[in-house]
């Protein structure tokens, strides 16, 4: 079984070492543009890598991706479903369909991409890392967000920036629109804790034929840090078929 795993902003492909010692198989986890010093392209560029990584890998594949990752996982098995066999999607989203507020969050993700540069990657992981969603119903613990803290530093402050000029939710495709055309299996798991991503979960499972939505109890947003077993064993199955 051939995993491919893509990370989430800010991150790295090393996020996922933990998951990917419990599950087992072939493991391929990339850096993404922007991210560890990788060169920054645009969004349909980005897909585009992800199908070229695919087709480098044996079958059955299992495409997975978190957050940023889970979006750019999206574009490629729409794009390039037939490379695809199965697909795992945490805390997600297939885009923003309302055109006037995908303008809005391209302005705010360009003004967030500017303070990025303007105070520093360690001063921003900081701020970043104390967004509530992070920690579902509950405050993470200081020990987490600095283990958090150290994995993310990996890059520099300008490649992030760029990365979410040319990546985020503001500079992506809507695929909401487009769901039904997943013809694999497709598993979207989110924290219970994580309500915006949680009501996606079951929205996007609702438009899609073949799929399941699981919910990871009293985990927030950062469901891959927050419980690796419980993903891993969500990707498990995902490999198996079920």
């Amino acid at each position: 079984m051939s995993y491919l795993a893509l990370h989430g902003f800010t991150q790295g492909g090393a996020m996922w070492d933990q998951v990917a010692g419990l599950v087992g198989g072939q493991w391929t986890a990339p850096n993404l543009p922007g991210h560890a010093g990788q060169a920054v392209c645009d969004w349909d560029e980005a897909v585009g890598r992800v199908g070229e990584w695919l087709r480098g890998l044996p079958r059955p594949r299992v495409l997975v991706g978190y957050s940023m990752g889970g979006r750019l996982a999206l574009g490629a098995a729409l794009e390039h479903g037939g490379l695809v066999d199965s697909l795992v999607l945490l805390s997600a989203s297939p885009g923003i369909g309302d055109a006037a507020i995908r303008r809005e969050r391209l302005a705010a993700d360009r003004d967030l991409a500017d303070r990025i540069e303007a105070i520093g990657l360690s001063a921003f992981l900081e701020e970043w890392l104390a967004r509530p969603w992070f920690g579902g119903g509950h405050i993470p613990p200081p020990e987490w967000r600095q283990a958090e803290q150290a994995a993310r530093s990996v890059g520099e402050a300008r490649g992030v920036a760029e990365a979410l000029r040319r990546l985020g939710q503001g500079s992506q495709p809507y695929y909401g629109d487009r769901l039904a055309e997943l013809s694999m299996p497709v598993v979207l798991g989110a924290g219970s804790d994580d309500a915006p991503y949680a009501a996606l979960a079951r929205r996007m499972g609702a438009a899609v034929a073949r799929s399941r939505v699981a919910l990871l109890a009293g985990a927030g947003h950062a469901v891959v840090a927050e419980r690796p077993a419980e993903v891993a064993a969500l990707l498990g199955s995902a490999g198996a078929g079920g």
